[in-house]
């Protein structure tokens, strides 16, 4: 059964009212969303916020209540916009396009172009959403650290374990996007909430609070399969920082990792030294609901069907099929694959059907249409759903869960730095292992319209292990396009690019933006190791906040 991270959470946890999914406490945040109406929000009852931590039940409420934003699609919260990471991660690289009409979410474009400006609603809601995480994490942890928190030690230091994570999950985002932000380790007070007089951490230094976060969860939190489906566990933690040396070791190392701490990092995973994991021996059902949760997952958002999406919360189901589904599947036909990235499959990758469904082809007996909404005849198949589970119209949210993270993602991160450290045979080795799972591969569910709920097999000849160079500069740039088949339209494409070096070239040789980008790298004076572009801060909170707005903006 999944966990819902489907509440509200105080910032002044002065007040608490429930409802029927349990105990919701009430978000008081001002000056940290740019907007005076969250605070007019009323609760039924109030109930003193040490009490909330005295009690083994209300103190993980509280601590799920931190989990809630990062699930949140579009909502009434701030503004009414669309806050996904998919429109950076996915859309704004070589792999996709906006989709959709050329009127409808057109700030997308902006932000792909790199025009974009500090009013898009887009990156507002995104901006908004993750300090709200922060801001639930610090008010979580000052009560758990706190002298009236009398659950047992052990309980205390696994939620506390799980604030840091979500902390740090949601620190990591932000940096990704918007670069060097404000650091916030504890709960606002009256004088800085008065004053909003904030100030720009350097990258660097959030990344070492991301990095203090995540080590404190990995040394508190326990295995994956102990407690519910969906919490964050000492593998998610591990994977996420690994996931930040990988960055920091093409951004701005100011902690000096090396390749060698990632491997370490990413060897120990492997060995199972923090959980059980592995790869899911279909790659056609990794995102099929039945499947979610499985070997291969080490974070995902969880869903349900179930709220409705219109309302600030609580949420319980997804938006991300509903966006990304096609128009004649119930869905909007947003963050479609391109021409660009099915050229980087071979015609006997198994991978490429679950991933563009070219029209003329089906998922679970449907076919792909033509239509006013898809300019580049792929559609997402990832996030299309099985229209018996779930089929849109009115019906918004998905119980389709997020997939954040998985294991052939440590396996490609293990070869890249065996790679850097001179290991070219396990370097080959993780690719053949990513491969060899995908050549067993089926198509996806339905491919065949004769078995809508059917896997069919390929026929395809297997990918073969000499297509593997052995050593050099042709097996780095294999391992960069197979994390790019492997994790294509997971959110992953634009960080690859970035923490590279490549994403100027790559766009303005595809898009001819490198100008425009060029144009909005950070430069200050931290040392980057390739050059970083980032997206504007909304306006009115650099205004409100009184931070600097990002360079060329």
């Amino acid at each position: 059964m999944k966990i819902l991270h489907k509440m509200k959470v105080l910032i002044t946890v002065s007040k608490m009212f429930n409802l029927t999914k349990g105990f919701v406490l009430l978000l008081v945040i001002g000056p940290l969303c740019g907007c005076e109406d969250v605070l007019e929000e009323l609760p039924e009852t109030e109930v003193s916020g040490v009490v909330l931590v005295k009690d083994e039940t209300t103190a993980r409420e509280v601590v799920n209540g931190v989990y809630d934003p990062i699930g949140w699609g579009e909502s009434s919260f701030r503004v009414t916009s669309h806050a996904y990471e998919f429109w950076f991660g996915d859309t704004a690289t070589d792999d996709a396009e906006k989709g959709s009409t050329s009127g409808d979410q057109p700030g997308v474009t902006f932000l792909k172009d790199f025009t974009s400006n500090g009013g898009n609603a887009n990156i507002g809601a995104l901006w908004a959403k993750h300090w709200v995480v922060i801001s639930r994490a610090n008010e979580a942890l000052e009560l758990l650290t706190g002298p009236e928190a009398t659950i047992s030690e052990e309980l205390n230091l696994e939620l506390q374990g799980e604030a840091h994570f979500l902390r740090a999950y949601s620190y990591s985002t932000l940096v990704k996007i918007f670069g060097p932000v404000p650091l916030f380790q504890e709960p606002l007070n009256q004088d800085l909430i008065t004053e909003r007089n904030f100030t720009k951490a350097k990258l660097g230094d959030v990344y070492t609070l991301i990095d203090s976060d995540l080590r404190f969860a990995i040394e508190n939190l326990p295995l994956k399969g102990v407690r519910e489906l969906g919490r964050a566990n000492k593998g998610s933690a591990a994977a996420y920082l690994a996931r930040s040396i990988l960055y920091q070791l093409g951004t701005v190392n100011a902690q000096s990792y090396t390749w060698q701490d990632l491997l370490d990092v990413t060897d120990s995973f492997i060995a199972q030294e923090y959980g059980s994991y592995g790869l899911e021996p279909n790659y056609a059902l990794i995102h099929e609901v039945d499947h979610e949760n499985g070997i291969e997952s080490i974070f995902e958002v969880q869903a349900i069907a179930g709220s409705d999406w219109r309302q600030r919360g609580p949420y319980t189901g997804s938006q991300w099929t509903l966006t990304q589904s096609p128009q004649f599947m119930g869905g909007w036909g947003f963050n479609i694959p391109n021409q660009n990235l099915v050229d980087a499959y071979t015609s006997n990758d198994p991978r490429r059907p679950s991933v563009a469904l070219a029209i003329g082809e089906y998922a679970y007996g449907v076919q792909m249409e033509e239509s006013v909404r898809n300019n580049t005849g792929y559609y997402p198949r990832k996030e299309i759903m099985d229209p018996a589970i779930w089929s849109g119209g009115d019906d918004k949210a998905s119980p389709g869960n997020i997939m954040k993270f998985r294991y052939a993602d440590i396996l490609l991160m293990n070869a890249e730095a065996a790679y850097h450290e001179s290991q070219f045979a396990q370097a080959r080795e993780r690719l053949i292992e990513i491969r060899a799972r995908a050549s067993a591969s089926t198509f996806p569910i339905g491919f065949d319209p004769s078995t809508p709920d059917q896997t069919s097999a390929t026929g395809f000849a297997p990918l073969l292990e000499s297509d593997i160079p052995a050593s050099g500069q042709p097996l780095l740039n294999f391992i960069y396009d197979e994390r790019r088949r492997e994790l294509a339209m997971e959110q992953l494409r634009f960080w690859d690019l970035v923490r590279t070096g490549r994403y100027i070239s790559v766009m303005d040789n595809l898009y001819q933006t490198g100008a425009n980008i060029e144009a909005h790298t950070l430069a200050d004076d931290e040392v980057y190791v390739n050059p970083v572009p980032v997206f504007p801060i909304p306006s009115q909170d650099a205004i409100g906040w009184g931070i600097e707005q990002n360079r060329g903006y």
